[in-house]
C-alpha cells in the first residue's frame, strides 16, 4: 500500500511538472530541491517502463507515453479530489470558465446533449459550452477542451480515441437506383459510381459485416469530395452512391429522395472520436466529463 501511495504521489508531482513548464519552477512552487523533484521522476518513469518528458536544460515536451499517462493522472487526481472534499465536482470549481465541447451540430443534438444533461445533472455546478465544429483544423481543436468527430478525421494537435460507432449503409437517390440493377451482395458494388471521401484511408474499399465475418469491397471511385455532407448532396443529386451515416440520411429516405441499398447487408460502423487537445491545462471537470461520455458510449453502435 505504501509503494502505491508513493507512486500516486510521484504521478501528481509528473502533473505539476508539466502544469509549471518545468522541473524547477515545480520544485520552486512546492518548496523542494531540483535534484529531488528529478530524482522522483526518474524513479516513476523506471517504475511505469516508460520515458515520460523529453528533458534538455531549458526545455521539456511531454511525450506520446507521457500524455496518456498524463490524462490518467487528471482523471486520478479529480478522483481524489472529489473524494477529499466530499462534494461534487460543481462545488469545487474555482475557475468557473465552462468546459467547451466542441462537436458537428447533429451529433451534438442527436447523441451528445442527453449525455452531456446527464453529467450535468450530476454536477450542477459544471458549466459545459456546446460548440458546433464541421471542420477539425488545428485552431478549431485549440478552442475546445473536448472534441468529437466522425472518422476519417485528420487531427492536428491533438489525442484522440473511439468511444462509438455509427450506424451506415449504402444510399443512392431515387432516379439512380431505378436506372441500375439492384444490389444483392456487397461485390454489386464493384460496377457501380461510387462517391468516396478524400481523407478516407481506404477511399477505395468498403467493408461489410461485423468480426470475422467482413466482407472488403474494392469500388470504383468515380467522385471524391471533402466530406460527408458533400457526399450526401453529391447522391442526392444522383452521381453515384456512397456509404453514409444513417442518421444523416433518414430525412431522405422519409421523403423518398434516396433509397437504401443495404437494407439487409450491414456496412462496418464509422467510427465516433473523442479528441483532446494536446498540453492544455485543462480545466476541472474536463477529464471527468471526457471519462463520462467514454464511459455513456461505451463504444457501442449508436
Amino acid at each position: 500500500m505504501q509503494g502505491e501511495l508513493k507512486q500516486v504521489a510521484d504521478l501528481a508531482l509528473f502533473a505539476k511538472i508539466v502544469q509549471t513548464g518545468g522541473i524547477s519552477r515545480c520544485a520552486a512552487d512546492l518548496g523542494m530541491e531540483r535534484t529531488t523533484v528529478s530524482r522522483r521522476l526518474g524513479s516513476l518513469e523506471r517504475n511505469l517502463g516508460v520515458k515520460l518528458l523529453d528533458r534538455t536544460p531549458k526545455h521539456i515536451a511531454v511525450t506520446d507515453a507521457g500524455q496518456r499517462c498524463l490524462e490518467q493522472c487528471e482523471i486520478l487526481l479529480e478522483s481524489a479530489q472529489n473524494a477529499l472534499s466530499l462534494a461534487t465536482i460543481g462545488a469545487i470549481i474555482a475557475n468557473k470558465a465552462p468546459v467547451v465541447v466542441g462537436a458537428p451540430p447533429d451529433i451534438i443534438d442527436r447523441y451528445l446533449e442527453p449525455r452531456l444533461r446527464s453529467f450535468e445533472a450530476d454536477n450542477p455546478g459544471l458549466l459545459i459550452e456546446r460548440k458546433p465544429v464541421t471542420v477539425w483544423t488545428e485552431e478549431a481543436i485549440e478552442a475546445v477542451d473536448i472534441g468529437i468527430a466522425l472518422a476519417p478525421a485528420t487531427i492536428v494537435g491533438g489525442w484522440t480515441n473511439t468511444i462509438a460507432y455509427v450506424r451506415q449503409s449504402v444510399f443512392a437517390s431515387t432516379e439512380y437506383a431505378s436506372q441500375h440493377e439492384p444490389v444483392r451482395s456487397p461485390f454489386d458494388f464493384e460496377a457501380h459510381d461510387c462517391i468516396v471521401e478524400a481523407m478516407d484511408r481506404e477511399t477505395h474499399s468498403w467493408r461489410f459485416g461485423r468480426d470475422d465475418k467482413v466482407t472488403t469491397v474494392t469500388v470504383n471511385a468515380k467522385y471524391t469530395v471533402s466530406g460527408l455532407l458533400e457526399a450526401r448532396e453529391a447522391t442526392l443529386a444522383g452521381l453515384g452512391i456512397a456509404r453514409l451515416p444513417q442518421y444523416l440520411c433518414e430525412p431522405y429516405l422519409r421523403a423518398g429522395r434516396l433509397v437504401d441499398l443495404t437494407p439487409d447487408i450491414e456496412s462496418a460502423g464509422r467510427e465516433v472520436i473523442v479528441i483532446s487537445p494536446r498540453q492544455r491545462q485543462r480545466k476541472t471537470g474536463t477529464a471527468a466529463l471526457r471519462m463520462h461520455l467514454e464511459s455513456a458510449f461505451n463504444k457501442q453502435v449508436i
